[in-house]
């Protein structure tokens, strides 16, 4: 099996079961499932890449493969109970889009809507489908070990901001502590996590093309969902001062 059909095999794998999402919420009429799960099939694509390296012997599976698939697997199972509000920014478009093609019953418009979504989760998740093709050397380098602990860093920072939101007073302004280095300590953490998986995908062979799923989850991270979360704070707070730049994501730069 070449890569190629490798990569398709999991991306269309990946676009039914998200197909299977969208029909189980319309059924239900509701979007809550649809959110909740919404990293499900790259959770489900793992065990299939799995599936597909021992059925077509494409390689043998090295521990740098086992210690990236765990982690996006522990991700996309946290995602299940958490990262509500980011989900909600990412497809509130995406569901208005879906609401409108189901009330037009424009099934075609519904479908290539889910193709567009499927297709740009592969994208920000190549990493580890490159990573789960031909994996490099069994033995773990340096630069494996550092993008361990990138990505290990980046799912606990996530793991300490959303519960220190938790125990916070209810509509009081988090500013101090780790919120005076970075804004959104959560997307930070998300952001690490991401580049800690990119660069432990780099002792892949033939890799190398899945950078693009890093820079497309920078965009969407610093360009989208962080000035989507800046303005909602500066609704919800009347002295709060929305950031207009990508520096201010980052406070102390500006001291």
């Amino acid at each position: 099996m070449s890569n190629i059909e490798f990569l398709l095999f999991i991306f269309l794998s990946s676009f039914l079961l998200q197909v299977y999402l969208v029909i189980r919420s319309i059924r239900k009429k509701s979007p809550r499932l649809l959110i909740k799960y919404f990293f499900a099939p790259v959770l489900i694509s793992l065990v299939i890449s799995y599936l597909l390296q021992a059925s077509f012997a494409i390689s043998e599976v090295s521990m740098r493969q086992l210690a990236g698939s765990l982690l996006v697997a522990l991700w996309c199972m946290k995602s299940f109970y958490s990262y509500k509000s980011v989900k909600m920014v990412l497809l509130i478009d995406t569901l208005n889009t879906m609401r409108k093609s189901i009330s037009d019953k424009n099934y075609k418009s519904l479908i290539l809507t889910v193709l567009k979504v499927s297709f740009i989760q592969f994208l920000c998740f190549s990493s580890i489908f490159s990573l789960n093709y031909l994996s490099g050397y069994s033995k773990l380098n340096f630069v494996d070990l550092s993008g361990l602990i990138i990505a290990a860093t980046g799912i606990a920072l996530e793991i300490y901001s959303e519960n220190r939101v938790k125990k916070s007073q209810k509509n009081r302004l988090i500013d101090g502590g780790l919120w005076s280095f970075v804004k959104h300590p959560n997307l930070f953490g998300i952001w690490l996590f991401f580049l800690g998986i990119q660069v432990l995908a780099f002792g892949a062979v033939g890799s190398e093309w899945s950078l693009i799923g890093l820079i497309l989850v920078s965009i969407i991270i610093f360009k989208y969902v962080f000035f989507e979360n800046e303005n909602k704070l500066a609704s919800k707070y009347q002295n709060y001062v929305a950031g207009e730049n990508l520096s201010s994501f980052f406070p102390f730069l500006k001291r």
